[in-house]
This record gives C-alpha cells, sequence and structure tokens, in this order.
C-alpha cells in the first residue's frame, strides 16, 4: 500500500509539473505567434487604407448631365483673363454646380493632372491586393525609371522607396520618374497600368480622358487629354481619398532621411495661401501651358477650379484663385 500511495504521489506531481510547464510555455509561444503576425503585417501602412470605394455622394459615375451648368457672368477684370486661357471651370462639388465654364466637355492636353488617375489607381490597386502589397511596400528603382525626364526626385537603380513616398513624390513634387515606377510595378509594366487608367476613366464614366503613359509628359508627340469638366469629377473623388489628400495638402516633405536628405516641395502655390485649399495638381508641357486642378474645402461647401493652357504658371495660379474666391460667392 505504501509503496502504491508514492506512486500515487509521485504520478500527480508529474500531472502538476506538466501543468505549470505548459502555463510558463503558453506565454512564449504567444509570443512568437505575435512575432510571427507582426513580422506578417510589417508592410501595414501607417494611415489605414480608406474604403475600397471613395465615401461621399460624389461616387457616382459620371455622364454629360452630371453636374448642373448654372452660369454666372464673371466679374470683368476676371472674364478678361478667362479668354487667354484653353478651357477652365468653377464648379461646386457639394451642389454638383458649373458656376462658370469654358469648353467645359472638350478635351485638351492636361500634362502632369494626369497623375490624378495615376494616384486614384494605385490606391485601388492596394485595394484589390487582398493585402498583398500596402503604402509601406518597397519598390525597386528600374533603370527604365531612372530614365524618365523633366520634373523628377533622381531615382537611382541602387535605391528602394515604399510605394507610399513614390505617391508622396507624385502628388508632392509631381515626380515623373516615380509615377512611372508606380504605373512600372504595379501594372508590371507601365503599358499595362496605363491600359487601366484608360479602362478605369470608362468604368468612372469619362469618356473625354486619354492616357498615353503616367505622368504626363508627351509620348511621341502625343499628349494625355482630359476635360474640364471630367477633371472636376476626378478632383472630388480623390478629396475623398485620405491617402491621397494626405500629401494634396502639404507644402514639403522629404525622402531619403537617412541618406541624403531630398526635399520635396509642392507644385501648388495657392496651398498655405488660399484657405481651404487641399490639393490637387498642376500641370505643364509646351501643348498643355500651363495648368491646374484646384479644390477647396470652405463652410462646408467644396469647390473645384479647373484652368488649362495659362501662358505662365503665375497667370494660372492667380487666375485660379481669382475664379476660386468668386465661385465661393456664388449662391
Amino acid at each position: 500500500m505504501a509503496k502504491l500511495k508514492y506512486i500515487i504521489l509521485g504520478g500527480i506531481a508529474i500531472i502538476h509539473l506538466l501543468v505549470l510547464g505548459f502555463m510558463v510555455m503558453t506565454p512564449d509561444k504567444e509570443k512568437q505567434q505575435a512575432a510571427g503576425k507582426t513580422a506578417t503585417e510589417a508592410g501595414a501602412p501607417a494611415v489605414p487604407l480608406s474604403p475600397p470605394e471613395p465615401a461621399g455622394s460624389l461616387f457616382t459615375p459620371y455622364a454629360p448631365d452630371y453636374f448642373t451648368v448654372s452660369s454666372r457672368p464673371l466679374p470683368k477684370t476676371i472674364e478678361k483673363r478667362t479668354g487667354e486661357i484653353s478651357a477652365g471651370a468653377v464648379v461646386d462639388l457639394t451642389s454638383r454646380t458649373v458656376y462658370w465654364g469654358k469648353h467645359l466637355l472638350q478635351a485638351y492636353p492636361m500634362a502632369s493632372m494626369t497623375k490624378m488617375m495615376t494616384a486614384l489607381l494605385v490606391v485601388e490597386t492596394l485595394h484589390e491586393s487582398e493585402g498583398r502589397l500596402s503604402l509601406e511596400t518597397p519598390v525597386r528603382v528600374t533603370v527604365a525609371a531612372s530614365k524618365i525626364g523633366g520634373r523628377q526626385v533622381w531615382l537611382d537603380p541602387r535605391e528602394s522607396l515604399t510605394i507610399d513616398e513614390l505617391l508622396k513624390c507624385v502628388l508632392i513634387r509631381s515626380a515623373n520618374d516615380c509615377a512611372y515606377l508606380l504605373g512600372e510595378f504595379l501594372g508590371g509594366s507601365e503599358s499595362v497600368f496605363v491600359a487601366r487608367m484608360n479602362e478605369r476613366a470608362k468604368e468612372l464614366g469619362c469618356r473625354q480622358f486619354i492616357f498615353y503613359n503616367t505622368h504626363g509628359l508627351p509620348d511621341n508627340g502625343r499628349e494625355n487629354l482630359g476635360s474640364p469638366a471630367e477633371l472636376a469629377f476626378l478632383a472630388g473623388v480623390l478629396m475623398d481619398i485620405p491617402e491621397i489628400v494626405r500629401w494634396t495638402t502639404v507644402r514639403r516633405d522629404a525622402i531619403r532621411e537617412d541618406r541624403k536628405i531630398f526635399y520635396l516641395d509642392t507644385t501648388n502655390s495657392l496651398l498655405g495661401r488660399c484657405p481651404g485649399v487641399n490639393g490637387m495638381k498642376t500641370g505643364m508641357t509646351n501643348k498643355a501651358g500651363h495648368c491646374i486642378t484646384v479644390t477647396c474645402e470652405r463652410d462646408g461647401r467644396r469647390l473645384v477650379v479647373v484652368v488649362m493652357g495659362a501662358a505662365n504658371g503665375k497667370s494660372r495660379d492667380a487666375l485660379a484663385r481669382d475664379l476660386l474666391e468668386w465661385g465661393y460667392a456664388q449662391q
């Protein structure tokens, strides 16, 4: 009996030791699982991705009658200056009303305003990847991207930047090399991505957009095209996407902070100088002239002004600002 008693007590002790060991080891296992989860999600964006489709009533497919045209007479001083541009519009996005337009539905060269569609498709591609890609996904610079001319950040094939860094360069500095690299990386080739840009434009109901590349530079004599009305619509869609507005509202930022820092200065001089302005994109080529699509949110109203074909950046920005202030005076 005594021997049996010791056997039973010994068995109980072993069971206790096993239970204690399991309790001690479990936290380590949980830590390992947590560490594995963190490693898997290391590419999660610092800023949460917006909803798969932009929130808000504006995201209804565009059509020629999407906006109500309610033309108002411009002040003579402003009207005279609008005669010096190719096309333009003053649009109240809140009420979907066009207060003023010139060649509203006609397509004109739009230069770097192209990058508005590029940015939209970048963010939508991240959503569609179902977690495979994020804003923090690194992108290795290609030789082809490093050779894109015009305004750029001088990408080096020896470096990598995250998708968010590239998007920042596109939306703040209007970097052509970064726009090309994003299209090349996300599409497998820039041509595939550009085909998707044209397809997406039609899905949105925008029939005047024609894209030959992701950045807006002349393409073998061809220019990317867009109409004032469709540019205003697209700007309204982008205003509801946090990943985009996060950068269109910034006047200065930087990349390569851990190396030789490179500062990104906005091409939109109305930021910080005109109340409520939060974007959106400028552009310039010889054929397009100086262009801007400027968005503003003030007193519960969203307005967008499009100016295409101005003689220079100074006159473009001055006219855009005056049209914006005039637009907010309309009821």
